[in-house]
């Protein structure tokens, strides 16, 4: 690398976490510690919530800055550093637009938590068990008594691209809605992505977009490969992505570590 590497982001699912593993590699948290050693900052940039991301990556926990709900909340050693609140109104319409969907079911984000609303059982235990959330159930979006982040919904492969038409006509541009993976999607308020929040990361923190490097797969990954000044694409990335100019990779951890010798 020529130029000074300061910042490394990295989406999860399908990037940093292939073939849909729960966790992410000891290779990848050895060499995030010894990046952060030399004074870069690592931050896994994800759709995810922030109790999901910290649990993740509690061994190098101090060092990492959490890029969390596509870019709506950022958090630094248990602080928020930047938080993107939706409109209420809009927010709960969104809601109740998943819920009236028999195929879809919604989740609602909250700065630590995530409010469900399930039509059965096996979804909160999905988010419980194997996404690993802080799941709060209630019943309805009402309920909920502080502001709403972010507005997704989970629905079967075969019926994403459908639904995602249908309500990226009724949002009408009031807000944006991203895929995010083969069964997910996310609604956010208008500005808020992983990109914008790069932006801001680097405003507060005096890092140039030069000096950042970024991986993702998926269309909430776009905004941050195209800020950086060092982006790398997955090579099974989503098809729709192959128009961005990006270096190509296998594995995340092989940069990293092309990056640490490149320091060492």
């Amino acid at each position: 690398m020529k130029q000074k590497v300061k910042l490394i982001a990295s989406d999860l699912d399908g990037t940093l976490l292939q073939n849909y593993m729960p966790d992410c590699s000891e290779e990848a948290i050895e060499l995030i510690t010894a990046l952060t050693k030399k004074g870069v900052i690592f931050v896994p940039a994800s759709g995810r919530q922030y109790f999901n991301l910290h649990n993740m990556f509690k061994k190098v926990d101090g060092d990492v800055m959490y890029l969390c709900e596509n870019g709506a909340l950022v958090f630094y050693q248990d602080k928020v550093l930047l938080k993107r609140e939706f409109d209420r109104a809009l927010a709960l319409e969104l809601c109740h637009m998943v819920i009236d969907d028999p195929k879809c079911e919604v989740l609602i984000s909250g700065e630590r938590t995530c409010y469900v609303v399930p039509k059965t059982e096996d979804y909160v235990d999905y988010l419980r068990n194997h996404i690993k959330n802080d799941v709060t159930v209630i019943g309805a979006p009402e309920e909920i008594t502080e502001p709403i982040i972010k507005v997704s919904y989970f629905t079967p492969k075969d019926y994403r691209d459908q639904v995602t038409a249908y309500f990226t006509k009724k949002i009408a541009g009031r807000c944006q809605l991203m895929v995010s993976g083969n069964e997910w999607a996310d609604f956010a308020p208008l500005g808020a992505n992983k990109g914008t929040a790069l932006e801001a990361i680097g405003q507060q923190m005096g890092i140039a977009p030069e000096e950042m490097v970024a991986f993702g797969d998926n269309e909430n990954d776009r905004s941050m490969l195209e800020f950086v000044g060092q982006p790398y694409l997955m090579q099974k990335c989503n098809p729709t992505m192959e128009d961005v100019k990006a270096n190509h990779c296998d594995r995340v951890e092989d940069v990293l570590r092309q990056i640490l010798n490149g320091m060492l």
